[in-house]
């Protein structure tokens, strides 16, 4: 029925803030969001068919999770998005091995919207199923 995420909708206090922030991820805008003439939003690209759209709040405050609590990136290298990312100048956290077998590393945007890379291993419950007992 479903074959993927098509796209992650987030609010920003700063417009130009985050789309600078997701270009330095190389996130490319894809199109703009107008009214009467005004940009208030964007569609940013991660890859071919998935996308971050952000649309500007100047009166947004801290962030709060009303359910969804992240959204999660999956890569082939997560070594060299972690090498790449840090020479951009964004901070990221060291890569580990989530209960899952899967590895991680987590960003968190300039309002505080925090998000997770994944790269999936042979090993991966996402690939093989199962259960995993948490360690959190």
């Amino acid at each position: 029925m479903f074959t993927r995420i098509a796209h992650v909708c987030l609010n920003a206090r700063d417009l130009q803030r985050s789309i600078d922030y997701y270009e330095k991820l190389g996130f490319t805008k894809r199109f703009r969001f107008t009214r009467k003439g005004s940009t208030f939003g964007f569609y940013m690209e991660v890859c071919p068919g998935t996308y971050v759209e952000i649309f500007e709040d100047p009166k947004l405050d801290k962030v709060v999770n009303n359910g969804i609590v992240h959204f999660c990136l999956e890569t082939d290298d997560i070594d060299a998005v972690i090498s790449d990312l840090t020479a951009r100048g964004v901070e990221v956290t060291p890569k580990k091995m989530g209960v899952d077998n899967t590895w991680q590393c987590w960003l968190e945007d300039p309002d505080g919207n925090r998000f997770e890379v994944h790269q999936y291993t042979a090993t991966s419950t996402q690939r093989l199923g199962g259960d995993v007992e948490a360690d959190w």
